[in-house]
């Protein structure tokens, strides 16, 4: 179930990493380094994990599939060398399947290219500050256009 957080396992050193297609939230979500993934997402991702995002997704923009080296990404994010189940790093790319930013198939890591805006059962566990961030940043649609208006955007459904 999004949202729990997965109980970590050992993480091999390489990682395949391919972006994971979502063609509505990469249209209408936040890119890496947005306000909304920096003021809105961090309280529910936490810091290792959201810096880990950002990396790992600008990474997959770029390169449509390429080699993770996982003790590497652990050591550039403050996180230790440590590979193994209760490491900082299996604890981060848990928390990223947890929250769907990525998911992971034996030794492929598909990440997310943006993040959605957060439904409302996760803003109100945020601070006020990240919800009057989230007023500000979010994008909000209704979920059915308007006869003879221009669809502006489709209805993004957060995590």
């Amino acid at each position: 179930m999004a949202g729990r957080l997965q109980t970590p396992t050992e993480t091999p050193p390489v990682l395949m990493l391919v972006p994971f297609p979502d063609p509505v939230v990469e249209r209408f979500g936040h890119r890496p380094g947005s306000p909304y993934v920096e003021l809105v997402w961090l309280g529910i991702l936490g810091p290792s994990t959201t810096f880990a995002w950002q990396r790992l997704a600008r990474q997959a923009a770029a390169v449509s599939s390429s080699t993770l080296d996982v003790a590497d990404l652990s050591v550039s994010l403050g996180l230790g060398e440590g590979l193994g189940r209760n490491a900082m790093v299996s604890r981060t790319l848990a928390r990223l399947v947890a929250f769907d930013a990525a998911r992971r198939q034996d030794d492929t890591l598909a990440v997310r290219l943006a993040l959605p805006d957060l439904t409302e059962r996760r803003l109100s566990r945020l601070s006020r500050s990240a919800r009057l961030a989230h007023e500000r940043f979010a994008h909000r649609a209704p979920s059915i256009p308007v006869a003879g208006a221009p669809l502006e955007r489709a209805m993004v459904v957060g995590l």
